[in-house]
């Protein structure tokens, strides 16, 4: 208890007076383990019958990340993550300085910004406890806003690194051998064969907040929801829709506002999504974690529902997609939740997805209106973001959905990434301008529209 106690007074007194910490940037983490087949291809198991589960494990290595900061600042502290942990996990040292601008090269750093993170009040090296997380010690470093900041951790003993979100929209993750965190690039190091698939280096591992020291009056802002607000088919970091919300926020002219993503591609907000490397814990589930724990926090943005209404079917063979009581039940226990924090909280409105090959039906798409309606008329969130009308327009109909008259609503294919289910830059940057405006009481408009 008393080591407990010291740890609240030192996070206490690291914060200056008339300010607070936000998070600028962050990620929701999700588990990396995968179960482990054997020659047969069926999975392998322990002597009690459980499925070998498997996560990439680190010996000696440098893994250094480059991350988007919303907001600016003069302190910077990062959160660390072993929430899926089965094991403690030692990090030997970290570091953190600015990316360099506009370079191809996202390992390279800006050397007279590099700066030494340490924990608990200096100490170098930190164990974190599985299922914890531990935000490091506050470090003096000028970060403007909008700019890449990059964080390198070394680690020198046995490593599993259990925790992790995969697809970042770009090449933000780099790992070598060696003690390499005062590196100025390691762009001519050959990676470390640890990671899966194309050395995970378009994935973010551990780190899952970036926070600032900024006035108590700012407004933290975070986007909450599943592959949508993740980002999906976005062509960089700073091109999903929450991106976009910070970008116009602390742009010159904006309202300057931390703004982080805590959005889970294939998420749903009533139900686990089942599978390995797990698509995310529900999102009432992990609530109060990724979004109403965070520091500093005003504002969410919530928008969930596709993935639960697209659930599929039940080994029965009867549909499984939730039911609009069941959404709006889930939302209104968002609702509660936020209010007796003393926050707002926002609602997007569930995009059309009649234009995506095999979702429509019109079971889905009754429920899918009939959610949405709650949401504009209910008068229970304290405001609405009404993203379904701002990316509807035309969209080419899949053959069923083509003989359907009137064609029910689909996402426009100019601001469509795909067919018709996630948006592409332009449709994210008409959801991010439209939340802004919401948020912030204003009229702008995008460069392009939907319509």
């Amino acid at each position: 208890m008393l080591g407990v106690f010291l740890l609240m007074a030192w996070t206490a007194s690291a914060t200056t007076a008339g300010r607070k910490w936000v998070g600028s940037w962050e990620q929701a983490m999700t588990s990396q383990y995968t179960q482990v087949d054997g020659p047969d291809g069926k999975p392998q198991r322990d002597a009690y019958g459980q499925p070998v589960d498997h996560a990439p494990a680190v010996h000696d290595v440098t893994l250094r990340q480059n991350v988007l900061a919303s907001i600016g600042g003069d302190r910077v502290r990062i959160r660390l993550s072993n929430y899926y942990g089965l094991q403690p996990l030692t990090i030997s040292a970290a570091r953190i300085a600015l990316g360099v601008g506009k370079s191809d090269d996202l390992s390279a750093i800006q050397l007279d910004s590099d700066r030494k993170l340490t924990f608990h009040g200096g100490q170098t090296t930190v164990t974190i406890a599985p299922g914890q997380e531990i935000v490091s010690d506050p470090v003096a470093l000028h970060v403007p806003a909008l700019s890449n900041v990059v964080v390198s951790l070394y680690f020198a003993g046995n490593a599993t690194l259990a925790d992790f979100h995969p697809l970042q929209h770009g090449h933000v993750t780099r790992i070598v051998d060696g003690d390499a965190t005062q590196a100025a690039s390691l762009a001519q190091r050959a990676p470390s064969k640890v990671l899966p698939g194309k050395q995970g280096d378009d994935h973010i591992y551990l780190l899952t907040g970036l926070e600032m020291e900024v006035p108590t009056a700012t407004r933290s802002i975070i986007a909450f929801g599943d592959s949508i607000t993740d980002g999906y088919l976005a062509t960089a970091p700073s091109t999903s829709w929450p991106a976009a919300l910070a970008g116009i926020a602390n742009r010159a002219g904006g309202t300057p506002a931390a703004v982080g993503n805590a959005g889970i591609s294939a998420d749903e907000l009533t139900t686990d999504q089942i599978g390995a490397p797990g698509a995310g814990t529900s999102g009432l589930k992990r609530f109060l974690r990724d979004v109403v724990d965070r520091p500093g926090l005003t504002d969410v943005i919530v928008l969930f529902g596709a993935n639960d209404l697209n659930r599929g079917i039940d080994p029965a063979g009867y549909p499984s997609g939730v039911s609009a009581g069941d959404l709006i039940a889930a939302y209104r226990m968002l609702i509660d939740v936020v209010h007796q924090h003393h926050l707002r909280i926002y609602a997007g409105t569930i995009t059309p997805f009649a234009g995506e090959p095999g979702w429509y039906t019109p079971q889905k798409e009754a429920i899918r209106l009939q959610v949405n309606r709650w949401i504009r008329d209910s008068g229970h969130f304290d405001g609405v973001i009404d993203f379904a009308a701002a990316v509807r327009g035309a969209y080419n109909a899949p053959p069923l959905v083509a003989t359907l008259k009137p064609l029910p609503a689909g996402m426009a294919i100019v601001c469509a990434g795909d067919e018709g289910l996630h948006p592409n830059d332009r449709g994210y940057a008409v959801m991010g301008t439209l939340a802004y405006n919401v948020l912030f009481h204003t009229k702008l408009k995008p460069a392009q529209g939907c319509h």
